[in-house]
C-alpha cells in the first residue's frame, strides 16, 4: 500500500505532467492560430493585389504525333498556384549546381510577377524542408486542416527512355568519382516572400490540403529536375494530375539532369548530346503526356513587369575575329534596324583554353524575339550554353551569317570539364553538311546569284535576277537536307572544285524559321544587295 508521501509525490508528478501537456497544447494552438492568421492575411493580401483572370499562351503536343499546338488559356489567379520543386543550394554535380543557380534570377522575377497577379507560391524543397521548420511560411502550410484525399484517376504514360541523373561536367563524369557535395536548403538567393508557403515535397497530402482549402485547381511548375523530381515527387506533376489537377510548367524555368557528351540512355559517347538537349527532350515528353508549357516572359508581361522598352528585341551573339563581325553587325543594325528594333550585342571575354570562352549577358535571350549568330568554333560553360540552346531548341527564329556554319565545332580534346560543344549544329539546325573549302578560292572571291526559281521568296524581294561578286570563298556545304529552300548559289571558278555551292537558304528547326547565308565578309556589308538580303532575312524569320 502506498504511503501518504508516495501518494502526494505521484499527484504532484501528474499535475506537472498535466501542466506540461496543457502548455504544449497551448503552444501548438498558438502556432496553429498564428499560422492560420498568416494564411488568412496572406490570402487577403493576394486578393487585394488583384486577382483578375488573364490569358496565358501555352503549348502542348498531341500525344499520338508529338505535333506542337499553341493555344490561349484563361488563368484564374485565385485558383492557381506555382509549385517550386527542389531548387537546392548544392548538388553532387558541380555543373548541375551551376545550372540550377542560373535559373534563380529569372525565377525570382517570375515569382514576383505571379505574386502581383495574385497567384500563391508554394516552395517544395524535398529532403531539406527541416531547414525551414521555424519559417512562418512552413508553419502556415502545416496549419492547413487535413482534408479527405481526392479520388485518383489513371492516364496513359509511356516510359521515358531519355536516361537521367548523370554528371554534366562531361563524359568522364568526374563528379561521379569525386562527389562534389549535397543539398542542405534551397538556393539562398531564391526569395521567399510573405504570403508564400513552404511544403514538404515528399508529402502529397500537404499540397492536396492546400489546394482543397484554397479551391486551387491549376498548378504551374518550376524547378528541377524536369525528368525526375518535377514529375515524380509527391508534389510533382504525375501525382497531382492523377488527383485531377491541371498542370502547367514554365519551360525556361525547368531543367533536366542527363549528361554532357554522352548518350545517357545508351551510355555511349555522343558529343552532340548536351545538357540542354536533355532538357529539350524532357520538355517535349512533358508537353506530350503531362502538361502544357508556357514561357516566363508571358507571365511577366501579364503582370506588367516587362522591360519598359517594348520594341522587338534582337540579340546578336558574336564570337568572330576573322570577318570583323563585332564591327559590321553593330554598324548594320544602327543603319537598318534602329529605331524600330531593340538590339543587344553580346561579345566574349576570356575563358579556359583554346576555344573555351565566356559570354556574359546571355540571359537577354529570355526576352528575345530574334537571335542573330556569328560564332566560330566555341565551347561555352554549360550554364551559358543553356541560354543559347534553350532559345534554339524551342523553335524560335534564328539568322546565321557566314562563319556560323560551325559555331560549336571544337576538338573535344580542347573542351574543359563543365563546357559544352555541339558539332552537328550545321546538320541539325542549318540543314547542311559543312566540309571545309578550297583554299585557292580565298584568292579570288566568288560570283553569287539569286536563283530564278526563288525570285518570289520574300528574302530576295528587290534582288530578282541579281548577280554580284563577293570576296567570300565558298564553303562545301552539300548535301543539304530535303527541308532546305535554296535562294542563292555561288561559284569561284567555272572549272575548279568545289563547283557551284549554295550561299543563302532557309530551313526550319523545331518548327522555327532559320535563315543562313555564307556571305558576311566585311566587304559584303558595303554592298547594298547584301544589306537588303540580310534585312529581308531578319524580317522573314520573324514573320
Amino acid at each position: 500500500m502506498a504511503t501518504t508521501s508516495q501518494t502526494h509525490l505521484k499527484n504532484e508528478q501528474e499535475q506537472i505532467a498535466s501542466r506540461r501537456m496543457n502548455r504544449r497544447a497551448f503552444l501548438a494552438d498558438s502556432v496553429k492560430t498564428a499560422a492560420s492568421a498568416y494564411v488568412g492575411v496572406a490570402g487577403a493580401s493576394l486578393m487585394a493585389r488583384g486577382a483578375d483572370p488573364f490569358e496565358l499562351k501555352l503549348l502542348r503536343r498531341e500525344p499520338d504525333t508529338g505535333r506542337p499546338v499553341v493555344f490561349q488559356q484563361s488563368i484564374q489567379p485565385a485558383k492557381t498556384a506555382i509549385v517550386v520543386i527542389d531548387m537546392w543550394d548544392c548538388h553532387w554535380c558541380k555543373t548541375y549546381t551551376a545550372r540550377v543557380a542560373n535559373l534563380v534570377p529569372r525565377m525570382n522575377q517570375t515569382l514576383e510577377a505571379a505574386r502581383k497577379l495574385g497567384i500563391t507560391i508554394v516552395f517544395a524543397p524535398s529532403d531539406v524542408v527541416g531547414f525551414y521548420q521555424d519559417y512562418p511560411q512552413r508553419k502556415a502550410m502545416q496549419a492547413i486542416p487535413p482534408k479527405a484525399e481526392p479520388a485518383t484517376r489513371d492516364f496513359p504514360l509511356p516510359p521515358d527512355t531519355l536516361g537521367q541523373d548523370g554528371c554534366e561536367c562531361g563524359p568522364s563524369q568526374p563528379c561521379k568519382t569525386k562527389p562534389f557535395g549535397s543539398w542542405r536548403r534551397q538556393h539562398p538567393d531564391l526569395r521567399i516572400a510573405d504570403g508564400d508557403l513552404i511544403g514538404d515535397g515528399n508529402n502529397a497530402r500537404e499540397l492536396l490540403n492546400f489546394c482543397q482549402e484554397r479551391g486551387v485547381d491549376t498548378l504551374i511548375y518550376v524547378g528541377v529536375a524536369s525528368n525526375m523530381c518535377v514529375r515524380q515527387r509527391a508534389f510533382g506533376m504525375i501525382n497531382m494530375k492523377r488527383h485531377g489537377y491541371r498542370t502547367i510548367f514554365i519551360s525556361d524555368l525547368v531543367e533536366a539532369i542527363t549528361a554532357n557528351g554522352l548518350d545517357p540512355a545508351k551510355k555511349t559517347p555522343d558529343w552532340n548530346f548536351t545538357p540542354a538537349k536533355g532538357s529539350a527532350l524532357s520538355r517535349a515528353y512533358n508537353e506530350r503526356y503531362l502538361a502544357a508549357s508556357c514561357e516566363s516572359r508571358h507571365l511577366i508581361a501579364a503582370a506588367g513587369l516587362s522591360a519598359a522598352d517594348r520594341r522587338t528585341s534582337i540579340v546578336f551573339v558574336i564570337v568572330d575575329q576573322e570577318y570583323k563581325s563585332d564591327e559590321t553587325l553593330p554598324a548594320f543594325a544602327k543603319t537598318f534596324l534602329t529605331p524600330d528594333y531593340r538590339c543587344t550585342f553580346l561579345l566574349p571575354r576570356g575563358g579556359k583554353g583554346p576555344g573555351c570562352i565566356d559570354i556574359p549577358g546571355l540571359e537577354a535571350l529570355y526576352d528575345a524575339d530574334l537571335l542573330v549568330m556569328s560564332m566560330r568554333r566555341c565551347a561555352l560553360p554549360v550554364a551559358q550554353m543553356d541560354f543559347l540552346e534553350r532559345y534554339i531548341r524551342c523553335g524560335k527564329p534564328i539568322v546565321n551569317t557566314r562563319i556560323n556554319i560551325v559555331p560549336f565545332q571544337l576538338d573535344p580534346k580542347s573542351r574543359q570539364d563543365g563546357y559544352v560543344i555541339w558539332p552537328a549544329f550545321d546538320q541539325e539546325v542549318l540543314g547542311c553538311h559543312y566540309q571545309g573549302y578550297n583554299a585557292e578560292s580565298r584568292k579570288t572571291g566568288s560570283d553569287v546569284w539569286v536563283l530564278p526559281e526563288a525570285s518570289q521568296h520574300p528574302i530576295v524581294q528587290g534582288l530578282e535576277n541579281a548577280k554580284w561578286h563577293s570576296p567570300i570563298w565558298l564553303y562545301r556545304q552539300n548535301p543539304l537536307a530535303p527541308s532546305v529552300t535554296v535562294l542563292m548559289r555561288g561559284q569561284w571558278s567555272p572549272d575548279q572544285e568545289p563547283g557551284v555551292q549554295p550561299v543563302a537558304w532557309t530551313h526550319t528547326y523545331e518548327g522555327g524559321r532559320v535563315f543562313y547565308t555564307a556571305l558576311g565578309h566585311w566587304d559584303d556589308f558595303r554592298n547594298e544587295k547584301f544589306n537588303r538580303l540580310l534585312l529581308n532575312g531578319i524580317k522573314w524569320v520573324m514573320g
